[in-house]
């Protein structure tokens, strides 16, 4: 039986970078756009025969940058192929899901997405204020996002996320609950709602380190993050994940496949990878990950030619690729404790047996009694499910340490 996989297609590409964005996308012209997605066909090949192989996909992610700076005709070029290379058709309930900023959304966007087969949207909104909006960067305005939900909805695309953000410039918690109790009254599955984090490199670090950056302080963030909750509960989003909320069974699976410590393959500038027991991640400069992609193609053909297709991720593969660390199972416990309780169902005991054939209480039992001593921690009725509590999620990144080996 073929293995389960993720797949992430990343788009480095953007109509305007946001004031507090540190993701790795940039403005281009169609040119380059042309040589990246040409680039991105070759690492396509170079995985394709392995994949049709060794795995069937479960979920395919396109995000960015935003991938629909691209114009439609090359978007439907990278959805066809993969469609093609990875044998899509045979995938069952494939969730495939494309990032899309409010205002790109338009009619033959969305038809392009109907012919391929997309099947979740997700659109970056981040507030309904438009003195918000302004102050993050943003091109769009809260109409917009009510025109791609429309839109959407239309054409039958009903499984639709929506990005938020606390403790954008200017925001009141009275500007964050209008924004929720809009968002809320809208035909949506999925809600993110992520605080602000100022990151070296952005304008807004510059800004902060001048002194002119006006945030919400530690009290407000608190208020504004209780709010989330009490809101979304309320109209019947239930939390999952720290930061994610979903109505009934709508639960983003693609990133569940990150918290379970399931494999993914990114594909495309400085996307990174979880496969064969190995964590590696592409070249972030655009130029050498064009070279290497070109490479990459000749090696491919080479390998066909010869009738030579490797059963598992060999050097041959992981050639190029950078921060390239095998997984020790002592990497793989602790990434399993500190990605699975970011999940509000948290992790399971029989699972991590089943994972590793040695119990979990055997490895964490001082830190699991501390925890649960100081009400960070709980399990379920059947003592097999361990969760952070509130307590716990209010402090999770101290929680998440003791994980640590």
């Amino acid at each position: 039986m073929k293995k389960k996989l993720a797949l992430y297609i990343h788009i480095p590409f953007c109509v305007k970078k946001c004031l507090y964005c540190d993701f790795l996308s940039a403005t281009a012209n169609e040119q380059e756009k042309e040589s990246y997605v040409q680039a991105l066909f070759y690492e396509m090949d170079h995985w394709k025969d392995y994949l049709q192989q060794e795995y069937q996909i479960q979920s395919i992610f396109i995000g960015g940058g935003t991938p629909t700076a691209l114009p439609v005709s090359l978007l439907e070029r990278i959805c066809q192929k993969l469609r093609t290379d990875f044998l899509l058709e045979q995938a069952e309930n494939l969730e495939f899901t494309i990032e899309a900023n409010p205002g790109t959304v338009t009619k033959e966007y969305v038809e392009m997405f109907q012919r391929v087969g997309i099947n979740r949207v997700s659109l970056g909104l981040q507030s309904a204020q438009s003195k918000e909006l302004k102050a993050l960067g943003r091109i769009h305005t809260y109409q917009d996002l009510l025109d791609s939900v429309a839109l959407l909805q239309e054409y039958g695309i009903s499984n639709i996320n929506i990005d938020l953000m606390e403790d954008i410039p200017y925001q009141t918690l009275e500007s964050y609950k209008d924004t929720l109790e809009k968002v809320c009254t809208l035909p949506i599955t999925h809600i993110s709602s992520y605080s602000l984090i100022i990151e070296p490199g952005t304008p807004f670090y510059e800004m902060e380190q001048k002194g002119e950056l006006l945030i919400a302080n530690e009290d407000e963030d608190r208020k504004m993050y209780e709010l989330t909750k009490e809101i979304l509960k309320e109209h019947g989003y239930e939390r999952y994940e720290i930061s994610n909320y979903a109505k009934k069974g709508m639960e983003c699976r693609h990133n569940i496949t990150y918290w379970d410590l399931g494999e993914y393959l990114g594909l495309g500038l400085g996307a990174a990878s979880y496969l064969g027991g190995f964590r590696f991640e592409n070249e972030r400069d655009f130029a050498t990950y064009q070279e290497i992609q070109k490479e990459r193609k000749l090696r491919s053909e080479e390998r066909i030619t010869a009738s030579k297709v490797p059963c598992d991720v060999t050097k041959e593969y992981l050639w190029g690729y950078q921060e390239i660390h095998r997984e020790s199972c002592q990497d793989e416990m602790e990434e399993f404790m500190f990605l699975g309780l970011r999940m509000c169902c948290g992790v399971s005991r029989k699972a991590f047996y089943k994972r590793f054939g040695i119990e979990l209480q055997e490895i964490y039992h001082d830190a699991l009694n501390r925890l649960f001593r100081q009400k960070l921690l709980a399990e379920d009725k059947n003592h097999d499910r361990i969760y952070l509590t509130d307590l716990g999620i209010d402090i999770s990144n101290t929680v998440l340490a003791e994980f640590l080996l």
